[in-house]
């Protein structure tokens, strides 16, 4: 087995074009190469968990939230330069109004006065909400594009915190808003007016979503189903899991993923699942990230020639 390399335990990987983010249980940050090689030290810029956190340009943007304090913030850090530690909590627990401390290395820092949360990068800028208080697009230097009211689903009770927002897509100009229970809002990307409402039927509450041109949508289930969905108006195609997906990509025709001590993969109709010993977090290229800090293969089948 392969040691580990980061010294830390990651949860996931923000990724974009040349930029890859490795991001830590405990707030940790490390910017990595292509074949996982870390580019510096570790840093944990601000003494809180990171909820989300997308690669945006020439930054990487991303949240911050202490629940124990209440306090919440949105960064930016260059994806350039030297990243350093900031502040621990005693700090936090101390600091006044006057000096209120900010995620170090940042470019721009904001105070939230709520939990954000779905923040997802989209073709015009970042969109993120704030639980029941709205929808925002922002641009890479933190200016407002618009704003829409947070979704409502009356009668929505299907599963706890049911309205609460877990990631955001983007098809053809449009903002798709996807809560835990599955229910859908578009909005439409240039000015956030509202388009639609749309409810699916899910085995269980949804922890994430992926969406491809060519290959639909790719639902996440924290049940340990993934559902497939080639239109909001149809019902997902769901397969049973040996436990929860964390990381999808689609490439070369297919999805790919992994997760809970298997990785998966579907392709011309056909689902394979194979078994690994320890939890994928994350997908980098034709290698799976482990929740120990590992580098591995994926071990579902991927090669070209079958297709």
């Amino acid at each position: 087995m392969k040691e580990a390399r980061y010294g830390f335990q990651p949860m996931r990987v923000d990724q974009g074009e040349g930029a890859k983010v490795l991001v830590g249980s405990s707030g940790e940050l490390l910017r990595i190469d292509e074949e996982g090689n870390p580019l510096h030290e570790p840093v944990t810029p601000f003494p809180a968990s990171i909820s989300g956190g997308v690669v945006m340009g020439e930054f990487w943007i991303g949240t911050w939230v202490d629940q124990e304090l209440r306090e919440a913030r949105m960064a930016a850090l260059p994806l350039d330069g030297e990243w350093n530690d900031g502040g621990g909590r005693q700090h936090l627990r101390e600091v006044s109004d006057a000096e209120m401390m900010m995620p170090a290395s940042s470019i721009w820092a904001r105070r939230l006065d709520a939990e954000p949360m779905a923040l997802t990068r989209v073709s015009k800028g970042t969109v993120f909400a704030t639980l029941n208080r709205g929808v925002y697009m922002i641009d890479d230097d933190a200016k407002e594009i618009w704003r829409a009211p947070y979704p409502e689903w009356p009668g929505l009770s299907k599963f706890h915190h049911s309205d609460t927002l877990v990631t955001c897509t983007e098809q053809d100009g449009r903002i798709a808003l996807w809560s835990r229970s599955g229910s859908v809002t578009l909005l439409d990307g240039e000015d956030g007016s509202f388009v639609s409402n749309h409810v699916l039927d899910l085995t269980g509450p949804l922890a994430g979503v992926e969406f491809s041109e060519v290959g639909g949508w790719f639902l996440m289930l924290e049940n340990g189903d993934v559902g497939l969905l080639e239109d909001l108006q149809t019902t997902p195609h769901v397969v049973k899991t040996p436990g929860p997906v964390f990381d999808a990509r689609f490439a070369d025709g297919r999805w790919r993923w992994t997760g809970w001590r298997h990785d998966g993969s579907f392709f011309g109709g056909k689902f394979e699942i194979v078994q690994r010993r320890d939890v994928g977090i994350a997908l980098v290229g034709d290698n799976v990230v482990t929740n120990d800090g590992r580098w591995s293969e994926f071990r579902a089948a991927y090669s070209r020639s079958d297709e």
